[in-house]
């Protein structure tokens, strides 16, 4: 069955969750780690923008969302799934992962396509869009390599009317101009649009 994304829920998740060591412990869902926990988060977003989530936060929602985790609701089992004891598959919370079977031709899980790639001189932010997924080049972690994901909660003309949200370090709806404004730590970004795709369940 083909499961479209709907980035409003996957923003929706992404503000409910992006202070996650403010939300309380028994409104959880997945594994949390400080500092190191970028692309697990944005798979979360995505995985609830598949309407692997059910939105709210009162005790029996959350029970329901804990159950469709454990049967990998809207997740590829063995390939892109994430879990409540530890962060999860390399594809779900490796940026460069994530990326490659993001966009890889398959029959079953997340189907994104490429919008556009390049420095922000030559990327017009308005054709960001909310629920796309943003990935920086950040050159104090490998140079040249891609090592933040960023998930879009507003589009905009400009980049301080962009909002995002993001784990490694935790943001919640704040300007995509606080990223750009720091070119040389973030000289690149690739913009990912998720699309309807098939899941087992």
């Amino acid at each position: 069955m083909v499961f479209s994304y709907n980035p409003k829920i996957g923003t929706a998740y992404a503000r409910a969750y992006a202070l996650y060591d403010r939300v309380p412990q028994q409104n959880r869902l997945f594994f949390y780690s400080t500092g190191n926990d970028c692309a697990n988060f944005i798979s979360q977003c995505v995985w609830a923008g598949y309407g692997g989530w059910i939105e709210g936060m009162d005790p029996n929602t959350v029970d329901a969302n804990r159950q469709r985790i454990k049967s990998h609701i809207r997740m590829a089992p063995f390939i892109w799934y994430g879990s409540a004891d530890f962060s999860g598959s390399n594809k779900w919370c490796r940026v460069v992962e994530f990326h490659t079977y993001a966009l890889s031709d398959k029959s079953f899980g997340p189907k994104a396509v490429k919008i556009a790639e390049g420095d922000w001189n030559s990327i017009s932010p308005g054709i960001i869009r909310e629920g796309d997924v943003l990935q920086l080049v950040v050159q104090s972690y490998i140079p040249g390599q891609y090592g933040h994901s960023i998930y879009v909660t507003k589009a905009g003309r400009a980049w301080h009317d962009i909002l995002i949200c993001c784990h490694s370090y935790d943001r919640l709806d704040v300007p995509l101009s606080s990223f750009v404004m720091l070119a040389d730590q973030y000289p690149r970004v690739r913009i990912l649009r998720f699309v309807g795709s098939r899941f087992y369940k």
